[in-house]
């Protein structure tokens, strides 16, 4: 059974700090509402116990706060459930990447290369991605992996999301698996 989404009414406020990493804050206001959060907690993407922030038109998700850690609703469209695969979490423990500041095409690209180390390449490590894909940033200081050969090493992993920018939402960091080791502020260069 799915623990409800817990409000932190009574605790004190917690402070946010806002990085002015978006150029257009205004185009990606969240969307990911209290309705959108009971779904995904209903989908068993999380354990129970983690504490997730009801739902605040006012944060954006280039906010960084010692008590909270914003998520992208993205990586759990495709069923990904936290905490992700040890693979995909040495990608952002290398990179310094935030789960919010990640595009899609790098979950995609993640996905994949998991599940070719679970079944295939158990020895391939984050370190080895760079002979396929080139970490870069593309606008308001959100990266992807850019094929780095005219043959990419997974096909048809580009594609248009919409509105991905407008649905994330916050995780009380002491309530979820290595909450307080996440990277919660965005960086603006990267790197693996």
């Amino acid at each position: 059974m799915a623990a409800r989404t817990r409000s932190h009414s009574g605790e004190s406020t917690p402070s946010f700090t806002i990085q002015n990493l978006l150029k257009n804050p205004e185009k990606e206001i969240c969307s990911f509402d209290n309705t959108d959060i009971a779904a995904l907690r209903a989908s068993g993407a999380f354990l129970d116990g983690a504490v997730i922030r009801p739902f605040d038109r006012t944060l954006r998700s280039d906010v960084s706060s010692k008590e909270w850690i914003c998520f992208s609703a993205y990586p759990f469209s495709p069923g990904l459930r936290y905490s992700f695969p040890e693979f995909m979490m040495q990608f952002f423990c290398i990179t310094g990447l935030s789960f919010a500041q990640t595009m899609p095409v790098v979950w995609r690209v993640l996905i994949v290369l998991n599940q070719i180390k679970t079944y295939h390449v158990p020895d391939l490590c984050i370190e080895d991605i760079p002979i396929a894909y080139r970490l870069r940033s593309h606008g308001n200081n959100r990266f992807l992996l850019f094929s780095t050969s005219n043959n990419p090493l997974i096909f048809k992993v580009t594609q248009n999301e919409d509105e991905w920018k407008r649905k994330f939402l916050f995780f009380r960091c002491d309530s979820i698996a290595e909450g307080d080791s996440l990277p919660v502020k965005w960086l603006t260069t990267g790197r693996i």
